[in-house]
């Protein structure tokens, strides 16, 4: 409810149109009101005396204006002795406004009103004389100046105008998670550059890493206290905190800021917290549903994979469905397809520790360990370590099956004397020979950029010779630029044939041959065996054969 302030205090005596007021400061020190300005003499003795808070606090109940209390509080402190000036002459509040002006006061706002009958006797306020009846009511913050200048200056009489409002709190704002990696699906497919749309890239999940950040905390805030029209502070509200939403795997750090992995795995939300598995179980077919794979963890597949689709994993793949026109490719383990695979020639298998397949069509494969077979492989490429065939129903027919120790497979090509190779090759020249095609791709590469560079030298060579003894510091400083760049390539050829004559000389030593083909029921005819670089072709069906180096010759066992 509003309250009307109508107790006025007593204005000051007129005499011939002027307030008389004693100078307020007289009764504490000495004053002299000179025609620049109002001067204060402190001494020592007055200083000490005196209680500046005593001082300030009789002046601020004062009718004087424009009293400036840092200027005095200056002089006070310094106590010279003489006097000095504090200000211009005080200017005092006509007290007879009390007598008319009216105020209202809430917390929210304050309202002047100004009767006519002071404006009918002649009287108006100044805006200095307003702001001082207004401090002197209480109401010192928020004042609308403009509205006031307004109010002085216009015709609105007898009503209530407002000029003051409070500052309003600024509530906190609540505490919040901000997500560092996406947990929600994805379901938009990428446009290719061709306009079509490819649904292969649908992302359904998110791989994150041992340790890796998840989310930060962004901690609420206690917000900004605001101000009544008489100075009070109006409390803010602070905004409700939270936590991090952790789950299974995950970790909040000890300032409880941050929530990362506690191990590698997919992240997923789960009743509102986020949890992170280890193993991604993709309970379907790999199609457009789930779109391409690429984890960081092993990988486990209840369907099959569907062509044009790519699975690719830091840790083993099991499909338990089957693989067509796919590649699956596990960069540190095993890769495991319970059934078969149908490739039409673009279907890759690639894991670094061993493949197991039942039956395979039309497919490459290439590991460091070993590829096991179940049933047959029909024209497919195979590159290992060892490749193990030895079940009853294993047959290999067509393609070629390439491996550095040993192969084992129960029947190798048909009656119908399809081509099927089987080869065991010597891996470390196979790596020196790939090093060796680097290195002459490489000095290929240097000895067009040294041409470029002979070119240039020839013709700075030429201007020199023509400029004479009037060459020009900055063109033989270009040429001898040059000719450091050619030196520089020079050298870098000749440690290229270095290398090469080093990897030339290593692929001389002779290495261990201790690699073998075993074929434990029929070898056919049309197939071919290969051990280090030597051919033996089947010209009649073996059975029950083991084919072994001795004195750089293929024996034939068994």
């Amino acid at each position: 409810m509003d309250v009307v302030h109508d107790d006025f205090e007593e204005g000051c005596g007129y005499r011939g149109g002027e307030c008389v007021v004693k100078n307020p400061l007289e009764q504490f020190v000495s004053v002299e009101e000179r025609a620049d300005g109002t001067y204060v003499k402190v001494s020592r003795s007055e200083r000490d005396a005196l209680q500046l808070d005593a001082v300030l606090r009789s002046m601020d109940n004062s009718i004087v204006m424009n009293f400036d209390p840092e200027k005095f509080k200056d002089v006070f402190t310094r106590a010279r002795g003489v006097f000095e000036k504090i200000g211009p002459l005080f200017e005092y509040y006509d007290t007879e406004f009390d007598s008319y002006l009216s105020v209202t006061i809430t917390n929210q706002r304050a309202a002047v009103k100004i009767p006519e009958s002071l404006i009918l006797k002649g009287k108006r306020p100044n805006d200095r004389q307003m702001l001082f009846f207004l401090k002197r009511k209480g109401v010192v913050h928020g004042i609308d100046m403009p509205a006031l200048m307004q109010m002085l200056t216009g015709t609105v009489y007898d009503r209530y105008v407002d000029i003051a409002f409070a500052t309003p709190p600024e509530n906190g704002t609540d505490a919040q998670i901000d997500m560092k990696i996406k947990v929600s699906p994805d379901t938009k497919p990428k446009t290719r550059r061709d306009g079509s749309v490819d649904y292969r890239s649908i992302q359904t999940f998110t791989s994150v890493a041992k340790g890796e950040l998840i989310a930060v905390k962004i901690p609420a805030t206690s917000g900004r206290p605001g101000t009544t029209v008489t100075g009070e502070m109006i409390p803010s509200q602070s905004g409700n905190d939270t936590h991090l939403p952790n789950g299974r795997n995950t970790e909040v750090s000890a300032d409880g800021m941050c929530l990362t992995a506690s191990s590698t795995g997919i992240i997923f939300l789960e009743s509102g917290v986020v949890n992170v598995v280890e193993l991604l179980h993709i309970n379907s077919d790999v199609d457009f549903s789930v779109g391409n794979i690429k984890y960081s963890g092993d990988v486990l597949i209840s369907g099959s994979v569907m062509p044009g689709f790519v699975v690719e994993a830091e840790g083993s793949i099991q499909v338990k469905g089957g693989v067509e026109s796919a590649k699956i490719i596990s960069r540190n383990g095993n890769v495991v397809v319970d059934k078969g695979i149908m490739g039409k020639g673009d279907t890759f298998i690639t894991a670094k520790k061993g493949i197991s397949v039942a039956f395979a069509q039309d497919a490459s494969f290439t590991t460091e360990g070993t590829v096991t077979l179940e049933k047959y492989l029909l024209h497919c490429t195979v590159i290992c370590e060892t490749f193990e065939g030895s079940n009853p129903q294993c047959s290999v027919i067509g393609g070629e099956i390439k491996a550095a120790k040993s192969i084992v497979l129960k029947c190798c090509g048909s009656e119908k004397e399809v081509p099927t190779r089987m080869v065991i090759y010597d891996k470390n020249k196979h790596l020196l020979d790939g090093k060796l095609t680097e290195l002459a791709e490489l000095r290929g590469k240097l000895t067009g950029e040294m041409a470029g560079v002979e070119k240039q030298l020839r013709t700075k060579a030429a201007l020199l010779k023509k400029a004479g003894e009037n060459v020009s510091d900055r063109n033989r400083d270009e040429i001898k630029k040059w000719v450091d760049t050619y030196n520089e390539m020079k050298k870098k050829i000749t440690f290229v044939d270095t290398k090469v004559q080093e990897l030339e000389r290593a692929k001389d030593n002779p290495t261990d041959q201790n690699g073998f083909i075993s074929v434990i029921d029929k070898c056919f005819v049309g197939s071919e065996v290969v051990l280090y670089e030597n051919a033996q072709h089947i010209k009649h069906t073996l059975v029950g054969k083991r084919f072994v180096m001795k004195n750089k010759t293929i024996v034939i066992e068994g």
